[in-house]
């Protein structure tokens, strides 16, 4: 059973590795399965986070430039131990794979992607041996999944990078900035396109991922939306939750999800978008082709749309779409709406607004519970506070804050301003 990625620190700090979990035993062969490629990896200074390497792994013997995937990993999960079994799996199937860790804390989103950006294209300077830039694919997971379109679009834009085949998979995305309406119309309409979510993700808003989705300017019959579920056999959980595409937890475990889903996806995409193969084509953009969605007989089958519509409220959800820290706030408006959710905008008054300090919080009607949360423009929560009508903002620096109300599983957000 997964759980939050951060705990993997102590994971590495002693040594460990994953261990493999639960009934259904990994696929010995075919799309997801282990390669038959030995795994090396070298290591590049990284120019913006110096005591955190480029990590580049490859096939061993490789002396050719390989296609190469480019990733993008979760928010704090910086370290290649987290990742470390999608990463050797890639590898061994042939491919190269580049990872670039940025910084969580003492850098900001633009930061953070010019960190990617520029990691990225490092590796590929200095090891042209390996790295074929005419055929790549952009992976990324969390806050690196809502990245994807925007590192992936300047290197296809600016650097000529995938003219011969070129695909990009987000998976489970937080906000995407930097990324306005041109770049999507804009975008490469060869590319290749997985958006995968999960089901029981409570982290982030899967609107976000639509967004995206709905908007890129590629063909319905080059991208599909899958959706992923939870699921029991024989009393163990595979959970289909945020931190799925990750292998470490508590017990260094990762089971037949990361093969039949994570990996599975990433082998047949970067075989079809590589060489055309149309079987690999019926499994990464099938259509809701059985090949596809079915990927154990134990297993729930997996949804896919090409128009995806979101099966939650936005209450599900730590980063719900609809939140001024979103800078594509506006394009989500076509999907926020699920069959019983409505605004709570008006239902409660928010004053004095700026602010001095004391916020007052008056809901119009009466509640069970309320949670107040004041957030950075960042993303950073600073303070939360449950069942008061006044919040205390004088320990924090003027500026402009985001204000999430929680008021009986309900959201809704709004801009604060504190003022000297």
């Amino acid at each position: 059973m997964k759980y939050c990625l951060f705990l993997c620190f102590a994971l590495w700090i002693n040594g460990l590795y994953a261990q493999y979990e639960g009934p259904i035993q990994p696929p010995s062969s075919g799309y997801g399965s282990d390669g038959n490629f030995a795994v090396e990896s070298t290591h590049l200074r990284n120019d913006h986070y110096l005591t955190k390497d480029i990590s580049v792994f490859y096939p061993k013997g490789t002396s050719q430039p390989k296609p190469t995937i480019f990733f993008s990993h979760g928010y704090g999960a910086n370290d290649t131990t987290i990742y470390r079994e999608t990463l050797y799996n890639l590898a061994s199937n042939g491919y190269v794979v580049v990872f670039v860790p940025y910084k969580t804390i003492g850098a900001t989103i633009p930061e953070r992607y010019q960190t990617l950006y520029d990691g990225f294209a490092k590796a590929a300077r200095n090891l042209p041996q390996l790295i074929d830039t005419n055929q790549v694919g952009f992976y990324g997971h969390s806050f690196g999944g809502g990245a994807t379109p925007r590192i992936s679009y300047r290197h296809f834009t600016e650097n000529n990078w995938g003219t011969t085949a070129r695909f990009i998979y987000c998976s489970a995305p937080w906000y995407s900035f930097e990324l306005g309406t041109s770049d999507l119309d804009n975008f490469p309409k060869d590319c290749r396109m997985l958006m995968v979510l999960y089901d029981d993700d409570d982290v982030n808003d899967h609107r976000m991922g639509m967004d995206i989705f709905n908007n890129i300017a590629i063909d319905d019959s080059l991208k599909d939306c899958i959706l992923v579920y939870s699921d029991s056999v024989s009393n163990y959980v595979y959970n289909a939750d945020h931190n799925l595409p990750g292998q470490y937890t508590t017990k260094a475990v990762f089971n037949a999800h990361d093969y039949l889903v994570s990996f599975r996806f990433l082998n047949a995409m970067a075989d079809y978008t590589f060489t055309g193969n149309p079987i690999a084509k019926d499994i990464a953009l099938g259509g809701g082709s059985t090949a596809q969605t079915d990927i154990h007989p134990q297993l729930t089958p997996l949804s896919q749309s090409d128009q995806p519509s979101p099966v939650h409220s936005q209450s599900k959800y730590r980063n719900p779409c609809d939140t001024i820290i979103n800078e594509r706030r506006s394009f989500c408006q076509t999907i926020l709406e699920v069959k019983g959710e409505e605004s709570y905008d008006n239902a409660v008054r928010v004053h004095p607004n700026p602010t001095h300090g004391l916020l007052k919080i008056t809901p119009n009607q009466n509640h069970q519970s309320m949670k107040a949360s004041i957030v950075s423009l960042t993303g950073e929560v600073l303070l939360v506070v449950r069942n008061e009508k006044v919040i205390d903002l004088t320990e924090l620096p003027a500026g402009l804050y985001v204000l999430v109300l929680d008021i009986d599983q309900r959201r809704t957000t709004q801009k604060v301003l504190k003022v000297e």
